[in-house]
């Protein structure tokens, strides 16, 4: 069984114990029998993983390991989703509720998809109008937080979400 995914997702397939996969830059070009690419990326029959957020990389996690468990169980290294020993050193990955309730009175405004699903998950007040801030993605040029997009950020998804928490908590949570 041929598996292949893209730089920006093999970080998931190593967590979720995938061996033998293959990584590809061109995943349109290539012929595989299970394809993982990042949500946005336009290839048909991939299976596609959000990686925006920590929930997210949760999920993508399971969805790897259930997707090659049913097509190949021989490619993982644990015989269940249970073995997966995964932490990332963060309150944002084990108990975020008193995070999320402490960020709802801050107002913010955003531009970008990623940037939204970022800032909805740390529990900020997402609005259009009276913001206390504005976040953007650093290829925007406009005069707000500028937080790095995919391509200024490492290609483990893991080290780049928490980078993205850690640097919006830095800019956002202080300021009040």
């Amino acid at each position: 069984m041929r598996i292949l995914t893209t730089p920006m997702c093999e970080g998931i397939l190593r967590i979720a114990g995938v061996m033998g996969y293959h990584v590809t830059r061109k995943p349109q070009d290539e012929d595989a029998d299970i394809l993982f690419v990042l949500s946005e990326t336009p290839v048909g029959g991939a299976v596609k993983l959000k990686l925006n957020t920590f929930p997210q990389i949760r999920e993508a996690i399971g969805t790897v390991f259930r997707t090659v468990q049913d097509l190949d169980p021989g490619s993982l290294r644990y015989s269940s989703a249970d073995e997966i020993d995964f932490e990332v050193c963060s309150p944002w990955w084990h108990d975020p509720a008193g995070l999320r309730e402490m960020n709802s009175k801050i107002k913010v405004r955003v531009y970008s998809d990623f940037l939204r699903e970022i800032v909805g998950d740390m529990g900020f007040n997402i609005v259009d109008l009276n913001e206390d801030f504005t976040v953007c993605p650093d290829y925007m040029e406009l005069d707000c937080i500028r937080v790095p997009s995919h391509r200024n950020l490492p290609v483990d998804p893991v080290k780049r979400a928490l980078f993205r928490y850690t640097y919006l908590e830095r800019k956002l949570c202080t300021k009040l």
